[in-house]
């Protein structure tokens, strides 16, 4: 099978059902004021939008569908996508395994992660 610019073979994605078209995930801030977790929090209050931490980096995740993909879930406009999709390289991608460290789907979950990590941080504090 011909390799492409990618690193990786058009094989590694026969069979997929192109996970990587759908929901678009970008790289955000920490967020670190109040303001930017109430934001957070607000937009996590929407059933389409998620964030998760990979490596320390957060994202934030909005569920939908690429517009170019067809009916049999290939790419339409394969030849002139994105460079974001030419270097969405398997295997590091959704369909072998979790993408993430920690998911937020609701904005308690959020509230539950920044309680436990200031926590952890007055307990390593104290001991010192």
């Amino acid at each position: 099978m011909e390799k492409n610019n990618d690193k990786h073979s058009h094989k590694d994605c026969v069979g997929c059902p192109a996970i990587c078209c759908y929901n678009l995930a970008m790289h955000i801030g920490k967020p670190v004021t109040k303001q930017e977790i109430e934001d957070l929090k607000w937009q996590l209050q929407f059933d389409t939008v998620k964030v998760y931490i990979r490596h320390n980096k957060w994202h934030q995740l909005v569920e939908g569908k690429c517009m170019y993909l067809d009916t049999k879930n290939r790419c339409s406009i394969y030849d002139k996508r994105m460079d974001k999709c030419k270097t969405h390289n398997p295997p590091h991608c959704e369909r072998y395994g979790k993408f993430y460290d920690i998911m937020f789907n609701f904005p308690e979950d959020l509230d539950k992660y920044l309680l436990k990590r200031k926590k952890n941080k007055l307990k390593k504090t104290i001991k010192r």
